[in-house]
């Protein structure tokens, strides 16, 4: 089951088909102004609105929560989403504005996959995704190919299909070995023997 997630932090535009495929839809706070204005009327919305009070125009269910908490609204939406059944979450935006809420979003999608749940953090010019065992990721023009070690050093860490490869490598927390690679073959392959990996792909610029 595919859950997408809109967030409020996202540069420039949804495209208005980014909800296509989804089986639930879910805004995190703010976001359903971008939603309504593209026409897509999401399942659920959750937040506590402390921008913006939306509730009285929000299409679908509304769960307001208090602006005082240990979740952020994106990591209701994700366990939301987990309860619902959904084994792929996307969430769409979550990268870029503040630097504390990017963080959190990329613990959230470690959250995420420790309930055996894949989950992505997407903006369009950025993907971010925690993962670990064997990993393939298909090419896309453009795109730089960055691994970091997550929660602690990986080891047996095989990369192929790259500019620049890895055989039974360590990687760790306090030095960027993995950043900036580039894909050559129609995929990447990434095999983690031991921990857990933060994978990005990130548009070059022009």
């Amino acid at each position: 089951m595919k859950a997408i997630i809109l967030t409020p932090y996202h540069e420039g535009s949804y495209s208005q088909s980014i909800a296509d495929g989804a089986d639930l839809v879910i805004c995190a706070d703010t976001s359903f102004a971008e939603a309504e204005r593209l026409g897509i009327i999401p399942d659920v919305i959750i937040g506590d609105f402390d921008h913006e009070d939306i509730t009285n125009r929000a299409a679908g269910s509304v769960i307001t929560v208090p602006c005082e908490k240990d979740d952020t609204d994106t990591m209701l939406c994700i366990k939301y989403a987990i309860d619902k059944g959904a084994d792929y979450i996307l969430i769409a935006g979550g990268i870029g504005g503040r630097l504390d809420h990017t963080i959190a979003n990329i613990q959230s999608l470690a959250y995420a996959e420790s309930k055996g749940v894949k989950a992505e953090l997407s903006d369009g010019k950025n993907r971010a995704m925690i993962a670990s065992g064997r990993i393939s990721i298909p090419k896309v023009e453009n795109f730089y190919l960055s691994l970091f070690a997550y929660g602690g050093s990986c080891s047996g860490v095989s990369v192929r299909g790259t500019k620049y490869t890895l055989k039974d490598s360590e990687l760790s927390v306090d030095f960027p070995l993995g950043v900036s690679n580039e894909i050559t073959a129609q995929k990447a392959e990434i095999e983690v023997k031991s921990g857990r990996l933060l994978i990005i792909l990130s548009k070059k610029e022009a």
